[in-house]
């Protein structure tokens, strides 16, 4: 049916997605997160953002941060300008 060396495969396999997921969510997302509060600093105090694209994008990755009361703040403020 299944030889050792298939299962072995599946299995390095499915580490392996496991790891860029992992990766992807303790690494990248906090990244983004700091990328959009940068951002959205500027934007607040500018009082305007230089393209509609960027303010959407900066507006969704404040509002989707958790446990981060300053992207939290700073969303209240992009909300209000919006």
């Amino acid at each position: 049916m299944f030889t050792i060396h298939y299962l072995l495969f599946c299995i390095c396999l499915l580490l392996f997605l496991g790891a860029v997921i992992a990766f992807s969510h303790f690494i990248i997302k906090p990244f983004q997160t700091h990328w959009a509060i940068v951002k959205a600093r500027k934007i607040v105090a500018e009082g305007k953002a230089r393209n509609d694209w960027q303010f959407r994008n900066v507006y969704r990755m404040c509002a989707t941060a958790r446990n981060d009361l300053e992207a939290a703040r700073l969303w209240q403020q992009l909300d209000e300008m919006r």
